[in-house]
């Protein structure tokens, strides 16, 4: 059985809400490749030493599980997180199988959660106003 590695943000989320989305996101996976998948926990429970850069040692650890993948699952989104960027791209430069899905299909608010965790604008944020200039003024 081809073993399925999920990458999915998980800063500011709950445990539930990060298993909910792996799950979502095999399902997904199950579907594209016309089979049953086996997971890779890709959920990390074991808390870096205190001497280390947290972000880092986990993504350590992350990459240890990814090399052991058949086919990669990620978001499209993954730019906006270092983690599910450095996954995504490793996956793709060695050759392991690759989907990606839209991260608002998989995480509920996912513009809310952007904007909550990283500060950043997004499209749902903003109050968008029509413009009535003419072009013709400027020919």
């Amino acid at each position: 059985m081809k073993k399925l590695f999920v990458s999915v943000p998980m800063r500011g989320r709950t445990e539930e809400e990060i298993k909910a989305s792996i799950q979502k996101m095999k399902k997904i996976a199950e579907i594209y490749e016309g089979e049953e998948l086996e997971l890779i926990d890709s959920y990390i429970e074991d808390n870096p030493p205190k001497d280390s850069k947290e972000a880092v040692w986990y993504l350590g650890e992350s990459l240890k599980k990814l090399a052991q993948a058949d086919v990669f699952i990620g978001i499209c989104e993954s730019y906006d997180w270092n983690g599910c960027y450095i996954e995504r791209k490793t996956a793709e430069r060695y050759g392991v199988k690759m989907h990606t899905i839209f991260a608002e299909d998989i995480i509920n608010n996912y513009d809310k959660y952007v904007e909550e965790v990283s500060g950043k604008i997004t499209s749902s944020s903003l109050e968008l106003k029509s413009c009535s200039c003419s072009t013709e003024s400027y020919l």
